[in-house]
């Protein structure tokens, strides 16, 4: 199995102290909001629990940027669904989704890299209701959060070489790279209530935190960055 370096261009020296900061501030950020939906939720008076499926596209590729042209890699993700609702514009959700991500290089008009990812991801988000004024069945969610993912398997494509196309399966060990993932996500949702159900259509923004393929002498960051597009159905548990 041949190993590959993803990205072979040189970051700059101040990337990894703006990460750690940034991975502090959002770690605080979440630290808050968690703690604000405990206390919502020990004084609210009205909870409710919902639960439901929900799938669509993702559109993916790492954070650090490459000598060449990136394309857009494709992919889905589906799952399920817990929602709490806490307050009458208030609520905690929680997924269990599997998810497609990657990236995918155009090295030149013929030639292209890609790697496709499949990954078990578990996404915490605080969501907050907006009531969208003449718009009875409607509302409109804005949310944020953090998320963490197992990477299951992966499969590296070439096209255009000198062998031609080629296909293989992404070897952890041979690639030093790291299964475990983790980072903010924020997004937003608009909701059409049913009559005992919802419809949500979601969009949402991932950024990873960790470095997957970490190696010695290698200055680059591999994080996962990801545009997720959802449709979701809930119903109210008891209804």
């Amino acid at each position: 199995m041949k190993t590959f370096s993803i990205y072979p261009i040189h970051a700059t020296a101040s990337i990894p102290a703006t990460r750690s900061r940034f991975f502090r501030v959002a770690c605080r950020t979440l630290i808050s909001l968690l703690l604000l939906t405990t206390m919502a939720a020990q004084s609210a008076d009205a909870q409710i629990w919902y639960l439901g499926l929900k799938a669509g596209p993702t559109f993916s590729n790492y954070k650090t940027k490459t000598p060449w042209k990136e394309a857009t890699n494709i992919g889905y993700t589906f799952g399920g669904i817990a929602y709490k609702q806490i307050s009458a514009n208030f609520g905690l959700g929680a997924e269990l989704q599997y998810i497609q991500k990657g990236y995918f290089h155009k090295v030149c008009n013929t030639i292209t890299d890609r790697l496709r990812a499949q990954y078990l991801e578990i996404p915490i988000m605080a969501d907050y209701a907006f009531i969208i004024p003449g718009m009875r069945n409607f509302k409109l969610h804005a949310n944020a959060g953090i998320y963490a993912a197992y990477w299951l398997s992966g499969k590296y494509q070439t096209e255009g070489y000198l062998r031609g196309s080629e296909s293989e399966s992404f070897d952890f060990d041979d690639n030093d790279a790291k299964r475990f993932d983790f980072g903010p996500n924020i997004g937003g949702r608009i909701e059409y209530i049913l009559k005992n159900a919802s419809l949500s259509l979601d969009l949402r923004y991932e950024l990873g935190l960790i470095d997957l393929q970490n190696r010695i002498n290698d200055n680059t960051t591999n994080n996962n960055r990801a545009f997720i597009i959802g449709i979701s159905y809930m119903k109210p548990l008891g209804m």
